[in-house]
């Protein structure tokens, strides 16, 4: 089969070869071994060196860019998508996109068969990127309900949020795309082992998202460990991901607690968990959001973590961990309500709860549900086929 992908995830091409950041790979690189190769429709960055955490994509066999999403939104780029989708047996649009909901539009015209496959939410994703995106965030969540409700499969990084805010009126299944190969008990030993011996006045934290982007929330982090501070508690906050650090450093600088924040820059993978086995607190404030996968890296790492209370985040912790959005001063009081409860038994349920989301649980149930997308195909190949003699 031929698989035509649709995603705003950019694919770096380095001689004119198509490589992909390794948490887009493992996702990518599952339509391609269930399905076949893979034409990739998105934006594409042409450098001359290549990043430290690229992989080489072999199994996309031809693209289709769309370099300008406002071109994309009013129709650009049709008459290649179209002819691509036309020689593909399965369309693919990774929800919420521009590029996504246009690939559904055309799959639709065409008679694909077409998957959503859910990341965020629409709303909070456009509303919280800019003022451009607060014009066009109404558009693209009803563009969103409307692509997912017939769209004839639909994937959930969520148990219970995206579907319930984006129903599908065909077959879907719950999946985040997280990687936890394994997990041991020596794990949480040492994890209980570092608790006993911690100083609640002298705590860290970690985030792992993008530093540029306004809707990961760091700020109110900082914010919350200026409060903290005066609580007599010093956090130190560890902040892992790429892009421009000057506004959180300034912020920081304003907060008066420069000296506490650290940047680590973009980390392996390898480098992250390493790390989070090194703090006390992992902390995920985000004001949009999927099911993040940096809190279940945490989660499987016995880690205590703390959530905002947006779209899935509140599912993957117990509830007296969650704080409100955009909020410094319920960061500080959900952190001193957890460090007086005792952080071996959110260690404990956390480890527990990771297990769920081991990576031979969660193939196993894509495998099953990738099974009937594929018997769609071919049911639905036939049928274009006989239309096609008519």
């Amino acid at each position: 089969m031929k698989v035509f992908l649709a995603t705003e995830f950019r694919c770096t091409v380095y001689k004119e070869e198509y490589y992909l950041a390794t948490r887009a790979y493992v996702i990518f690189v599952r339509y391609a071994e269930a399905f076949g190769d893979i034409i990739l429709c998105s934006r594409f960055e042409r450098v001359d060196e290549l990043p430290f955490d690229c992989v080489r994509a072999n199994f996309v066999k031809g693209i289709v860019d769309c370099e300008s999403l406002g071109k994309t939104l009013l129709g650009g780029y049709k008459n290649k998508m179209m002819q691509a989708i036309k020689d593909s047996d399965l369309v693919v649009g990774r929800f919420p996109s521009i590029i996504a909901f246009r690939a559904r539009d055309y799959a639709k015209k065409l008679g694909k068969v077409f998957v959503a496959e859910l990341m965020c939410d629409g709303l909070d994703s456009y509303w919280n990127h800019s003022l451009k995106g607060k014009l066009i965030a109404p558009y693209m969540t009803m563009k969103m309900r409307q692509c997912t409700w017939d769209a004839d499969f639909a994937i959930y990084v969520t148990e219970k949020f995206l579907q319930s805010k984006y129903p599908c009126k065909n077959p879907t299944i719950n999946a985040s795309n997280v990687v936890i190969k394994d997990i041991n008990q020596k794990i949480l030993a040492g994890r209980l082992e570092k608790i006993k011996r911690m100083d609640i006045n002298n705590i860290s934290m970690m985030t792992s998202a993008c530093v540029a982007q306004h809707s990961k929330g760091q700020e109110y982090v900082i914010k919350a460990i200026g409060l903290l501070k005066k609580k007599g508690i010093n956090v130190t906050y560890y902040l892992a991901g790429e892009g421009s650090q000057k506004y959180l450093r300034q912020f920081a600088q304003k907060a008066g607690v420069e000296e506490q924040i650290i940047f680590m820059g973009r980390l392996a993978i390898e480098r992250i968990f390493e790390k989070l086995d090194e703090i006390d607190i992992y902390i995920q404030p985000s004001l949009q959001e999927g099911l993040p996968r940096a809190v279940i890296e945490a989660l499987s790492r016995a880690c205590p973590v703390m959530g905002a209370r947006t779209a899935g985040i509140p599912e993957l912790m117990d509830d007296e961990c969650v704080f409100e959005r955009a909020s410094a001063e319920s960061i500080a009081k959900t952190a001193m309500v957890i460090l007086k409860n005792g952080l071996d038994g959110y260690a404990k349920r956390n480890f527990e709860h990771s297990k769920l989301f081991l990576n031979d649980t969660l193939n196993k149930r894509r495998n099953e549900f990738y099974k009937q997308i594929r018997n769609r195909v071919i049911q639905n190949q036939e049928l274009l086929n006989i239309i096609s003699e008519v």
